[in-house]
């Protein structure tokens, strides 16, 4: 009974993942990555197009609210922009965000924090950043390209 109950839960979670899409030439599910990271849920996937994605969010131009996605670029970071204008930082991840939160293939730059984490903050959490590029990334503080702090212990795979 316990295994028919474990087994339909995760067929039932599986089949209820969406996949997203955002364009910033407005052909696809949502014109900013923000939208579509707010309008997602655990186990949901996100695939951003090549382009450069600004944001204006109190902290940062994606703010990934503790959960489990998977957010990736199409074509990779050669052509894929996470840009915080040098006046916000690029990422934020509070508490909640796991290895199965995976960030890929995107350039993360001109980020800039007043206190730290201009790239990317992390706090207690653990995403995974594959295939990413940082650069020219700021912090008034600490971790200009990244800080993690709160027990945070990100996974970093073929980023520069």
């Amino acid at each position: 009974m316990f295994r028919t109950a474990l087994i339909s839960m995760f067929i039932t979670s599986t089949a209820l993942a969406d996949t997203w899409t955002v364009d910033d030439d407005g052909k696809a599910d949502f014109n900013n990555i923000q939208a579509a990271v707010d309008a997602s849920s655990d186990g949901d996937e996100i695939i951003v197009m090549p382009g450069i994605y600004y944001g204006d969010g109190d902290n940062g131009v994606v703010d990934m609210h503790g959960k489990i996605i998977i957010l990736r670029s199409q074509e990779g970071a050669e052509v894929t922009y996470i840009d915080g204008g040098n006046s916000i930082r690029c990422f934020y991840c509070n508490s909640g965000e796991n290895v199965n939160t995976i960030i890929e293939g995107f350039t993360i730059q001109n980020g800039n924090a007043d206190s730290i984490g201009g790239g990317m903050r992390n706090f207690n959490s653990s995403p995974t950043v594959r295939n990413c590029i940082f650069k020219n990334n700021s912090a008034a503080d600490k971790g200009g390209g990244m800080f993690n702090s709160g027990g945070s212990s990100p996974i970093i795979e073929n980023c520069r």
